[in-house]
């Protein structure tokens, strides 16, 4: 019988210890349970949670608790005021503004978390295997990401956004080029703050486990490394849709969003402008729905930060 030599057994016992897939479902459960508990002890998450909560209920629930189409006009009825027919009035062309409020709010929800979402997908694992590899790999990465970083985010918004205006992309193309210009935008932010957690983590003992084990680099760097880099990236990336919702509905006040009649906050707030004076309430509406968005995301943001990370002592 072929006796197995130390280093061999050494490894057969590190592979064999791995946990199984009911084992990690459990602690998947328990960090659940912790996180929600610590959830509910800070009260800046936890607000900023149920806000979210909220939204998200509305925006999914928007076809069942709307009567009105967000696009029809209705000149008969211009300009009116809060009703039991118009919860929130109408607008100049006669439209309900709630309805348009949820159905824009649904919209621009869909299209920041998507935007957010593609530039996590394309910065994290840039800027993981970037740190992970180090030497001239990263210097050429990081350079990148600089020049990058040196050019104004909004003069990129407007650039892609002109360029769908003259090539004529409308519709479901449209949302897509602003998801994209959005998540471009954001990728590196988001990959250099991959790449540094990753540095800080990369000469830990785990890794050099995974290494002697015979792990190849890039499962290390994105199996291994990537999940104990989670929680300053879900951070930054609650407090990025506040600030992409924004960057929305800017756009769309400047014209350069979607193209009417679609309902959006930003363009809705633009058309009240020369109602303000006689007719508030058709700019005050689509103004705190932003406000309110922004807001629930921002306190749930620095909730979270509070609660992940460990060098603040106090809550």
């Amino acid at each position: 019988m072929t006796e197995i030599s130390p280093h061999s057994r050494t490894r057969f016992d590190t592979v064999a210890a791995r946990p199984t897939f009911s084992e990690r479902l459990e602690r998947a459960q328990s960090v659940l349970a912790n996180a929600m508990g610590e959830l509910y002890k800070s009260k800046t998450a936890f607000a900023g949670f149920l806000m979210i909560m909220v939204l998200l209920i509305g925006c999914l629930a928007t076809p069942f608790i709307t009567k009105h189409d967000p696009v029809k006009q209705n000149y008969a009825q211009m300009l009116k005021a809060p009703s039991e027919e118009h919860i929130l009035g109408t607008d100049r062309f006669g439209r309900d503004i709630y309805s348009r409020i949820m159905w824009g709010g649904r919209r621009l929800v869909a299209i920041a978390i998507s935007a957010v979402f593609f530039g996590m997908v394309i910065g994290i694992p840039y800027g993981v295997l970037s740190g992970y590899y180090g030497g001239w790999a990263d210097s050429v990465a990081m350079r990148v990401v600089d020049g990058l970083l040196a050019f104004p985010g909004i003069l990129l918004y407007l650039l892609i956004v002109t360029l769908a205006r003259a090539w004529r992309i409308e519709g479901i193309w449209n949302d897509l080029t602003l998801i994209f210009a959005l998540g471009f935008a954001f990728m590196p932010e988001v990959a250099r703050l991959a790449r540094g957690v990753t540095l800080a983590e990369r000469d830990k003992e785990y890794v050099e486990a995974a290494r002697i084990m015979g792990d190849s680099s890039i499962y290390i760097a994105l199996c291994q490394i990537l999940p104990n880099c989670v929680s300053p990236l879900i951070v930054n990336a609650t407090v990025r849709l506040g600030y992409t919702i924004l960057i929305i509905a800017a756009l769309s006040f400047l014209g350069l969003g979607t193209l009417p009649p679609t309902p959006d906050w930003g363009a809705d707030l633009s058309a009240a402008r020369d109602h303000m004076e006689t007719h508030p309430l058709t700019a005050v509406f689509p103004g705190l729905a932003i406000c309110y968005t922004v807001l629930a995301f921002n306190l749930f943001g620095d909730g979270l930060r509070d609660i992940l990370d460990p060098r603040l002592a106090e809550r």
